[in-house]
């Protein structure tokens, strides 16, 4: 007896980032759907006439794994440096190969592992690593009326030290969803992918295409490495130049291929802004202590 198998459908889509396009294939409707809703109009059909910056690919692992326990891998620029994944962990997994195709290939502008938030035409800085709380934070404010640039990547103009803006969604995880969605149930939240290498994972569209149109590179006044401590009162501290710059120096992707322009980049922002670390809890406090730095 044959057996027949359900057909099995992908698609090819394009996003725009505002700096960067991208063209992914491969693309499950389903998946689609979740992405049209985190990027509205920046997503479109895929065109060969449009210039991609980069090329995302979803592919089967092998003829088997198209039908039986579907596992997919992602193909960056024909490299696959990500590991087989389950179909349903493909909306993070997509987000996060975007992610390192431009902290692998963008190498114009220093990049760093970084949120950066907008306001009065200033910008604030927020290096740190997984888990800090940099993309809760970022989210939380670009709803309170922040302008959100990134909740993951600073990308930094080497000639004239400005940040400039990503349209992406915000990356959070496990018990951030709930919090973002208590403080903006209005908020869009795609569904939540569970048990993913990195927790619980929702994506948030923070800004519309309208808002972001209007977005533009400015300069950092701030870099504030912070950790997020339940229940703690808010603290900071004024961090040194040797100090902010060594943190920055962990934090940045390319440096280390950018060679001088790279350090000087990074020395430049350490001695031209504000440099803080924080401790919080409260949301609210943080707002009100980081518009004091962009008065």
């Amino acid at each position: 007896m044959r057996l027949k198998h359900k057909a099995y459908s992908t698609l090819t889509i394009a996003i725009d980032s505002g700096l960067y396009r991208f063209s992914i294939s491969g693309i499950p409707d389903t998946i689609k759907k979740e992405l049209e809703t985190l990027y509205g109009e920046q997503l479109t059909e895929f065109s060969e006439s449009v210039f991609y910056d980069f090329s995302l690919s979803v592919q089967n692992t092998s003829p088997v794994r198209r039908y039986f326990r579907r596992q997919r891998v992602i193909a960056v620029e024909g490299v696959k440096p990500f590991n087989p994944i389950s179909e349903r962990h493909l909306l993070p997994s997509i987000e996060w190969a975007m992610n390192w195709a431009v902290a692998a290939y963008q190498h114009t502008r220093l990049s760093m592992h970084s949120s950066v938030v907008v306001k009065n035409n200033k910008a604030i800085i927020i290096p740190a690593s997984s888990g800090a709380g940099k993309s809760t934070l970022a989210t939380l404010l670009g709803y309170a009326g922040w302008q959100m640039f990134s909740d993951e990547m600073a990308l930094i103009d080497i000639d004239t030290l400005c940040v400039n803006p990503l349209y992406r969604p915000s990356s959070l995880k496990n018990k951030s969803i709930e919090v973002v969605s208590r403080h903006f149930p209005e908020a869009t939240i795609s569904s939540t992918t569970l048990a993913t290498h990195k927790g619980d994972i929702a994506h948030a569209r923070v800004h519309s295409r309208d808002e972001f149109l209007h977005f533009k590179p400015v300069k950092p006044v701030a870099v504030v490495f912070l950790k997020f401590v339940q229940g703690s009162e808010t603290s900071l501290r004024t961090v040194s130049q040797t100090e902010a710059f060594a943190m920055m120096l962990r934090n940045a992707f390319n440096y280390n291929i950018l060679g001088n322009e790279g350090f000087s980049v990074i020395g430049k922002i350490a001695e031209a802004c504000e440099t803080i670390y924080l401790e919080y809890s409260d949301v609210d406090d943080v707002d009100n202590l980081l518009t004091d730095l962009v008065r």
